[in-house]
């Protein structure tokens, strides 16, 4: 905001300083500053997106590397049929928060840009609430949801799943629902409809469920949607599933699987 600002604030000094010194008229005086002003906003937007970029390729590197390393550790735990899934899952959060901590100390630089970079904050805010919703720290979780931009099904599933776990109403979930679905484009929204109608299903509302999934297949082209479908069509309830998924079903603490490593998005994706 601030870039702004001081950019129209340029524009006008050029402006009043080219009029009233008989340099232009007042008409091309009006367009200098115009073009004062896109020009500033160009240079400014281009070393600051420079500087967002080193950022993010440091960030991605990081992360990168901490899941490599718990992917690996899972799969030696998968082929030495590991049993202590408590002390797997301990030793997983703890990579994971050393990840957290590390990319964390990363981004924190980019706190100084957020009166100079319009949205900064809110996508700062989008990151940390991942942070935070790994940690299940639920208070944080509770403060950034309203300031982070829920642009991806999975930060619209984690909104969800949030409710579901204050014991939200059907109607304020099916507001966030619909609003997520109206305008998203074809084959976005999968993971949002099945997240729904599972909670539709769990709460015994079988024939709007079974809408939702008839509703998600006009946008979706997805097996386990189509499954599940099928299953409440024909009374099959105990077949409902949305484990064809996989991570990203898990990551909203709905349902626990057995050993896995913890998977972060790449936050760098919101710096546009």
């Amino acid at each position: 905001m601030i870039t702004v600002i001081l950019n129209v604030i340029v524009a006008i000094v050029a402006a009043l300083v080219l009029t009233f010194t008989g340099l232009s008229a007042w008409y091309w005086s009006i367009l200098w500053a115009v073009l004062i002003l896109v020009a500033g906003q160009l240079a400014i937007g281009w070393v600051l997106r420079r500087r967002l970029s080193t950022v993010n390729e440091r960030v991605q590197a990081v992360m990168v590397a901490a899941q490599a390393k718990m992917q690996a550790k899972v799969q030696r735990w998968r082929t030495k049929q590991m049993s202590n899934q408590k002390a797997a899952e301990a030793e997983l959060a703890k990579d994971r928060d050393a990840m957290i901590a590390e990319v964390q100390a990363i981004l924190h630089p980019l706190e100084r840009y957020r009166l100079w970079i319009p949205l900064l904050g809110r996508q700062l805010a989008t990151m940390e609430l991942q942070f935070a919703w790994q940690k299940k720290d639920w208070k944080r979780v509770d403060t950034l949801l309203p300031r982070a931009l829920l642009v991806e099904p999975i930060l619209v599933c984690m909104k969800l799943a949030r409710l579901w776990q204050q014991e939200a109403s059907t109607e304020e979930l099916r507001k966030v629902y619909r609003k997520a679905t109206r305008r998203a484009r074809y084959g976005s929204t999968a993971l949002i409809y099945a997240t729904f109608s599972w909670m539709l299903v769990k709460r015994g509302e079988i024939d709007e469920a079974f809408k939702v999934l008839v509703e998600a297949d006009k946008h979706n082209e997805n097996a386990t949607l189509k499954a599940n479908r099928d299953h409440l069509a024909n009374n099959r309830l105990a077949h409902f599933s949305n484990t064809g998924f996989g991570e990203e079903w898990y990551a909203l603490y709905l349902e626990e699987p057995k050993i896995r490593a913890q998977r972060m998005r790449h936050p760098g994706r919101y710096f546009q």
